[in-house]
C-alpha cells in the first residue's frame, strides 16, 4: 500500500514492499552486518526518507518482522489445519518451512527471527523479547495442533502434548539453522519428513478419523 503523506499526498513508496525488501536483507546479512545503506538501496529509498518512514535499523526490522508474521501466521495456521490428518498437515507445514528457509539462490536464509537476531538476542532486551516471542508462537501453534489430533482421536489420550510439541519446534529451529548454513533444500525435506516420521512414530499416532 501506498503511504499518504500529512497533506493527503502519496509518498513514492510502498509500505509493503520496503519492508519486505528490507527484511529480505536482514535475513541476507544478519541483524548486526545489515547497514542503512543496505537498507536505503534495497527499498531504493533515501536515507533520510528511510530513517523517516520507518525510523532506525532496530525500529526498522521490528516493523519489517511484525509485517511478515502478519502476512504468514495465516499461511501457517492453513497448512496445520486444513487436513484432518496429522500425518499430512505435518507435511504440509514443514514443506512450506522449508521452502520459506530456502529462498534465494545467493545466500542460504533461513528464519527471519532465529538466523537473524539470535547474537543480539542476549545484549538486547528488545530482540530478546522479540525472540522469544518467535519461539512461543512456534510453541503454540504445535501445541494447539497436537491437541487437535489427541482429541480426535489420531494420538492415544495421555499423549505428552507439550513433548511432542517440543521435538516439533526443535525440529524447526534445526531446519532454520541447517538452512542458513547452506543446506539443500532437498537434504532440508528429507530431515523434515524423517523427523516427523518419529516424530508421529513415538507418539503412538493412528490413522486421520
Amino acid at each position: 500500500m501506498k503511504e499518504k503523506s500529512a497533506r493527503g499526498r502519496p509518498r513514492q513508496y510502498d509500505t509493503d514492499a520496503a519492508l519486505g525488501a528490507a527484511l529480505l536483507e536482514f535475513r541476507r546479512h544478519g541483524y548486526t552486518a545489515t547497514s542503512l545503506d543496505h537498507l536505503s538501496e534495497a527499498t531504493k529509498m533515501a536515507r533520510p526518507s528511510l530513517y523517516a518512514a520507518f525510523g532506525n535499523k532496530r525500529a526498522i526490522y521490528l516493523r519489517a518482522i511484525a509485517h511478515y508474521i502478519a502476512e504468514s501466521g495465516k499461511s501457517r495456521h492453513h497448512a496445520l489445519f486444513a487436513t484432518p490428518s496429522l500425518a499430512e498437515a505435518l507435511d504440509d507445514y514443514f514443506m512450506m518451512i522449508v521452502a520459506i528457509y530456502s529462498q534465494g539462490d545467493d545466500y542460504p536464509l533461513g528464519c527471519p527471527v532465529l538466523s537473524v537476531i539470535t547474537g543480539e538476542a542476549t545484549a538486547d532486551p528488545v530482540m530478546g523479547a522479540e525472540l522469544s516471542a518467535a519461539l512461543g508462537r512456534t510453541d503454540a501453534r504445535f501445541r494447539e495442533r497436537i491437541t487437535a489430533a489427541r482429541d480426535d482421536g489420531q494420538l492415544p489420550p495421555d499423549t505428552d502434548i507439550d513433548a511432542v510439541a517440543d521435538m516439533l519446534a526443535a525440529l524447526q529451529h534445526s531446519l532454520a539453522q541447517r538452512a542458513r548454513a547452506g543446506a539443500a533444500r532437498a537434504d532440508l525435506e528429507r530431515i523434515a519428513r524423517s523427523s516427523i516420521a518419529l516424530v508421529l512414530r513415538a507418539a503412538g499416532a493412528g490413522p486421520a478419523p
